[in-house]
Parts: structure tokens; C-alpha cells; sequence
């Protein structure tokens, strides 16, 4: 997660709400629906600012939540790529996760 800047996390969690929809103009379905992204998008959005904001001792504890928290978000992101305002410099630095061993990053593996 050092390796993305502060702007990029603005940027992306920036685009991602602007694209979810207000719920008050929607009805039914399509509403608990804007409302579940919304929630779901602030959730992640949550975790990777408690991580930045984190202290250094504390950052092996919320490391990996917030990058799969990034993660997510890159994929929402991903939903509007063709978008003009699509922020392709913050969604390239996404982490990958190890298949065989899913709840390490591939940081931790390297340490």
C-alpha cells in the first residue's frame, strides 16, 4: 500500500462516488441497490484511509484488509474504464494476491 500515493487514492475514491448514484431520485430495487454499492464503496473506502492514517507499528494489522480493500475498488473502478475521467495511473497500482496462500500479500511473501 506505500507504493500508492496519497492523490491516487483521492482520485480513485474520488471517481468511484461520483459514480454511484444518489438513492433519494431512485425507487424499488434500483434504490437498495445504489444504497448496498454506496455502503459497500465506503466500506473499502473506510479501510484504506484507516490504513494510511494508520501508525507505522500498527500498518502489519490493517495492511491486508486495505489492500483488498484497494483491490475492490480498482474493480468497481473498472465498471466505468471507458469513462473520460477514469483514473488509469491510480488503478495500475493494485496489489496481487497469492492463489495457494490468499490471505498474504505478496509483499509479506517478499519480506
Amino acid at each position: 500500500m506505500e507504493r500508492i500515493t496519497g492523490d491516487q487514492v483521492a482520485r480513485l475514491v474520488g471517481f468511484v462516488s461520483a459514480r454511484i448514484s444518489e438513492t433519494a431520485p431512485l425507487q424499488g430495487e434500483a434504490r437498495r441497490a445504489a444504497a448496498a454499492l454506496r455502503l459497500a464503496a465506503n466500506k473499502q473506502i473506510a479501510a484504506v484511509i484507516f490504513h494510511r492514517n494508520s501508525p507505522a507499528e500498527r500498518s502489519g494489522e490493517t495492511e491486508l484488509h486495505a489492500t483488498a480493500s484497494w483491490n475492490l475498488l480498482v474493480a468497481l473502478a473498472g465498471i466505468w474504464h471507458d469513462h473520460p475521467e477514469f483514473p488509469a495511473d491510480a488503478v495500475v497500482e493494485t496489489f496481487e494476491f497469492d492463489c495457494e496462500s490468499p490471505l498474504s500479500t505478496s509483499m509479506q511473501r517478499e519480506s
